[in-house]
């Protein structure tokens, strides 16, 4: 699947249109838009007509065209993810489930009301080892493990559907951004690497827009569900507010259920917090 957010959206009715591009017997391809009321005030007439604010490509083959083994590489996490209590060092899901810890596993504080997309999820991540300081939250991996809360309020299980949701919850690797982003500021203004480490407090907040999102399923959800995925994500770099970021999602026997690329934006939060009704461009 490949997405590019080309307007900000609202939470709210949203239209979506399908069209399938290519229909075929075991590849096909189909061409989504998502169009909503324009984000200003209303005209004269009291007519708003929707605008496109997101344009997707999505291509599908069917289950049973996947037919005999699967190879595999020699493949894992590098760094390794941080231990959990059980013997062989994974995370016992059960006690972080009950207890909100395990080994070195938290349980992540419930995000603000105004941050509407995480109140769907339950997020588990490393406790920060030493003093949080602007230098340390440009190095650290981003791994979290996650369950489905949609409403915010009973557990769910992640399904196919649910996963691409995933690639795009993240609010670790945002505090990561906001860091990386911060330094290159003090850099233009002639503040030293060195200088760096005493100076935790970022320059303002920031606003994190998606600009395009690639998904791969890997490997198919059962119908069941499952509770548990976990996520890596890779900050590759940050040049000029644009970041790209790699993220990798595994369910709990370490079988790969995504890869996602994305290309995201590290802007003022006032681009997005002021401005709503003058449709101000990126």
């Amino acid at each position: 699947m490949q997405l590019s957010f080309l307007r900000r959206t609202v939470v709210g009715p949203a239209v979506l249109s399908v069209q399938d591009i290519k229909i075929g017997a075991r590849i096909s391809t189909i061409h989504v838009t998502l169009s909503q009321r324009p984000d200003r005030p209303r005209t004269a007439d009291g007519k708003d007509d929707l605008e496109v604010k997101v344009v997707g490509y999505i291509t599908v083959s069917p289950p049973d065209m996947e037919e005999g083994p699967i190879r595999k590489g020699t493949w894992g996490l590098s760094p390794p993810p941080v231990s959990g209590s059980l013997a062989n060092g994974s995370v016992n899901l059960e006690a972080l489930a009950a207890t909100g810890k395990d080994g070195a596993w938290m349980r992540l504080p419930r995000p603000p009301p105004g941050l509407t997309a995480p109140q769907n999820l339950e997020i588990y991540a490393p406790r920060p080892q030493g003093p949080m300081t602007l230098e340390s939250r440009q190095k650290q991996v981003v791994d979290q493990w996650t369950r489905f809360k949609p409403g915010g309020n009973t557990v769910a299980r992640w399904s196919n559907e649910a996963v691409m949701f995933l690639a795009d919850m993240f609010p670790a690797a945002l505090d990561r951004m906001g860091a990386m982003e911060t330094s290159r500021l003090l850099a233009m203004e002639g503040v030293q690497e060195g200088e760096l480490q005493g100076n935790a407090h970022d320059k303002g907040a920031f606003w994190y827009p998606t600009v395009t999102l690639n998904i791969d399923l890997r490997t198919r959800i059962p119908p069941e569900g499952v509770e548990w995925l976990q996520s890596r994500v890779v900050t590759r770099m940050l040049r000029g507010s644009r970041a790209d970021l790699d993220i990798v999602i595994l369910d709990p026997q370490g079988e790969l259920i995504a890869l996602s690329t994305q290309v995201a934006l590290v802007v003022n939060a006032s681009r997005n917090t002021k401005g709503r009704a003058n449709s101000e461009k990126l």
